[in-house]
């Protein structure tokens, strides 16, 4: 059994006595919260998900784009993730270390479960990556996850298992990121942030695209894809349209529409507040 991941909204209300930008002179951050609430499409499900990050070395907000401070600056970071939806629940905890250029490591950990009257199925994942930063502007590099399954059932009228298996499966990614911006820049110039990323799970393989066009160092616009073949029988296809805006250095808002190709109509709803502090 595998799991969709659900995407995330929240409403960030925020208000300030000086500019965004003369307030980014002085900002300083280690802390990130992120909340989110909403309606998953053709589901009566409510989702509610919180996280939140740590970064250990301090991320200076000035002429970068914001979003993206932490990424540029090679911040060293920690964080955690919990999100439920009626019987789902699942938890992440992530680390990224930067070894100067020559390696980035990223370890995650994370676990799903779903209890239901007659089904209990939980699902855990190990995971590592590794990458470079080719220049400035270019990082690549590969991962591997491990997932352990474990799904029991029981008889209607009897608590006691009626059928229980185990699975392990290995996913293999690899991945790519160009910015437009370095990590030294002295001024802002609008740019590009992308990310790409393939992987193959079981015998399925997916693409997933991310593009954010800054227009200021506060606001982005940017478009998503995501293709997934199912073993050769079936695909899907996903394309959402989005913005970021950051009111000031410490919170966020970002509202995205995505469109299911397959089925021609609306696939995903996002609406994600981030505070920092």
């Amino acid at each position: 059994m595998k799991f969709r991941r659900p995407l995330m909204c929240a409403i960030v209300l925020s208000t300030s006595l000086t500019t965004p930008l003369a307030l980014a002179q002085t900002a300083q951050i280690h802390h990130e919260v992120s909340l989110g609430i909403s309606d998953i499409k053709d589901a009566d499900d409510k989702f509610l998900g919180v996280g939140y990050r740590y970064y250990f070395d301090t991320v200076n907000m000035a002429t970068q784009p914001w979003a993206i401070s932490p990424y540029l600056q090679r911040a060293n970071n920690a964080s955690v993730n919990y999100f439920a939806i009626d019987d789902l629940n699942s938890i992440n905890i992530d680390g990224e270390w930067f070894y100067s250029d020559t390696l980035i490591v990223r370890g995650r950990y994370g676990r799903i479960s779903d209890e239901r009257n007659l089904s209990d199925v939980t699902q855990q994942r190990v995971g590592i990556s590794l990458s470079t930063f080719a220049n400035d502007h270019w990082e690549y590099g590969a991962g591997i996850d491990l997932f352990d399954i474990e799904e029991a059932f029981y008889a209607y009228d009897d608590p006691t298992t009626r059928y229980k298996a185990d699975d392990n499966e290995l996913s293999f990614s690899i991945f790519a990121r160009y910015t437009s911006f370095g990590g030294t820049a002295k001024s802002f110039t609008p740019g590009w942030d992308i990310a790409m990323k393939g992987t193959h799970f079981d015998d399925e393989f997916s693409i997933e695209i991310d593009a954010d066009y800054y227009l200021k160092p506060n606001w982005s616009v940017g478009v998503a894809a995501l293709y997934e073949n199912h073993d050769g029988y079936s695909s899907e296809n996903l394309v959402e349209l989005g913005t970021n805006y950051w009111f000031n250095p410490y919170s966020s808002l970002r509202f995205g529409l995505g469109y299911d190709t397959d089925d021609g109509d609306l696939g995903s709803i996002t609406l994600l507040g981030t505070f920092r502090f």
